[in-house]
């Protein structure tokens, strides 16, 4: 599994570095694991469609950032379930996002830099082969 973010990737500008952890992490979602199946695009995308749809307004739907947390656990736990005992790497995305999202604190920049590191990871798990 690649390295967790640091939160304070929220307060500043992305590296070269930060891009090769994107990249690292679109990869590993999207092959399946020995213990772990791989995250499908539908999984990521409906988590991205929420988060596009706070950004598109955030002004009047920054409130709802804080249930995006409990809302990718629910997809976990589907996933879980219909993944059966091997599990899936969603529960891992979950824990890469978890604590961004907690920090945030409805901050746009914050927010805007939440948004440029779900796409990236989106954009590099569609380009790894991510169905």
């Amino acid at each position: 599994m690649p390295e967790k973010f640091k939160t304070n990737i929220l307060e500043r500008s992305f590296t070269s570095t930060d891009l090769d952890l994107f990249k690292q992490w679109g990869d590993y979602l999207s092959s399946d694991g020995q213990d772990s199946k791989k995250v499908t695009t539908t999984q990521l995308r409906k988590f991205f469609g929420e988060i596009k749809r706070i950004q598109a307004d955030f002004d009047h739907s920054k409130k709802s950032i804080i249930l995006l947390d409990p809302k990718i656990a629910y997809a976990v736990g589907r996933a879980k379930k219909d993944a059966g005992r091997s599990g899936t790497k969603l529960k891992d995305f979950h824990d890469l996002l978890s604590p961004l999202l907690n920090n945030i604190n409805e901050e746009k920049g914050k927010f805007k830099n939440f948004v440029s590191i779900c796409e990236s990871i989106v954009a590099y798990h569609k380009a790894a082969g991510g169905e």
